[in-house]
């Protein structure tokens, strides 16, 4: 991307870099259609010249070049932007909705986050009739550092963390009705990390700060918006319980990294959430229902997991989600589509 080629280089001084047009400017539905055949054909000769082996497009957008007459790996993350939309028969669903579709019929091999997404493509489209391989991102585990939870927070208490945007999806509000519901039966607050999303129709950030004013939870309900990569590790590794409510999750990260930092985790079984923590964490079913939550919260605070359990899942994650191996599943899939040995050695 022209936006990127600064980035690249300055960070990759040795390595060729080739600028393409992938931005969409002035537009409207009528004459997209036009715009995007018209960026694809202009991009897929600037590739083509190239004479490329194989082009891996790491984040698909709607307006970038797979194409089948190359070899194209197109990594499809998931497909929120459609699956959180309440109204199925809207005119923009049905337009992203075929956008998405696409997307996918124009590339013969697709690389997604988990099972779960797999499934949603061949639901998107039907018909579609090239390779899908499920490769999730790496998670490194992140450093312990000697930050000061009292710096970050104002004081030492105990506190169940959640860290996800303020989208209305990710279902803050249930996590803050079942902490209301014991908050006499704990000492613990509760600290809610992520962007308010204030500029999207689809933030829950203002529904969050009116249920805390009317149930007098100031004082023990922590909201940070911006906060260091430090400070975020400082709260992962010190927390005393990770809760995720997510209702819609391609893959679902946080929960994983929350887990590698050795903490206990109670996550919903919404779409991909129980496959990406490996079914190796606390679940509860009803993702909307601040009763039963609220029960499992006290459930793993009064039985907290040994040290020994936390860390057979910390490392069960951290070997399915290494680097390296993420890495030899790229290297597979390419070696794969170019007709080279299907095993790829060490």
């Amino acid at each position: 991307d022209k936006d990127l080629e600064k980035c690249f280089n300055n960070k990759f001084k040795n390595i060729k870099k080739v600028s393409i047009e992938n931005k969409l400017k002035n537009f409207n539905i009528r004459g997209l259609s036009k715009i995007l055949r018209l960026i694809n054909r202009k991009n897929y000769y600037i590739i083509k010249k190239e004479k490329c082996d194989i082009v891996i497009h790491p984040y698909v957008t709607f307006d970038s070049c797979a194409n089948k007459r190359i070899n194209s790996i197109s990594s499809l993350l998931d497909f929120n932007p459609i699956d959180i939309m309440p109204n199925k028969k809207a005119l923009k669903y049905i337009i992203l909705k075929r956008m998405y579709k696409r997307m996918i019929y124009k590339t013969n091999y697709i690389v997604t986050l988990s099972n779960y997404s797999k499934k949603r493509i061949f639901e998107i489209a039907k018909k579609y009739k090239g390779k899908v391989e499920v490769i999730p991102s790496s998670i490194q585990k992140m450093n312990s550092n000697n930050g000061s939870v009292y710096n970050i927070l104002g004081n030492n208490t105990p506190y169940i963390l959640s860290i996800n945007s303020f989208f209305q999806y990710k279902n803050q509000i249930t996590l803050l009705k079942a902490f209301n519901i014991i908050k006499e039966k704990i000492s613990h607050k509760l600290v809610l990390v992520g962007r308010p999303e204030l500029d999207s129709g689809m933030s829950g950030y203002l529904e969050i700060i009116d249920y805390i004013e009317k149930n007098n939870l100031k004082d023990r309900v922590k909201i940070l918006s911006f906060i260091s990569d430090e400070d975020r590790n400082c709260l992962f590794y010190n927390a005393d319980l990770f809760v995720t409510t997510s209702t819609q999750e391609g893959f679902g990260r946080t929960p994983v990294e929350a887990a590698m930092c050795r903490v206990p985790v109670i996550s919903s079984e919404e779409t991909s959430l129980k496959e990406a923590t490996l079914g190796l964490v606390n679940y509860y079913q009803n993702v909307k229902n601040e009763i039963e939550l609220s029960k499992k919260i006290l459930e793993v605070l009064n039985n907290k997991p040994s040290k020994e359990k936390l860390e057979y899942i910390a490392k069960k994650l951290e070997i399915e989600y290494n680097e390296e191996n993420i890495a030899k599943k790229y290297l597979k899939l390419i070696t794969e589509i170019l007709g080279g040995e299907k095993e790829v050695n060490e």
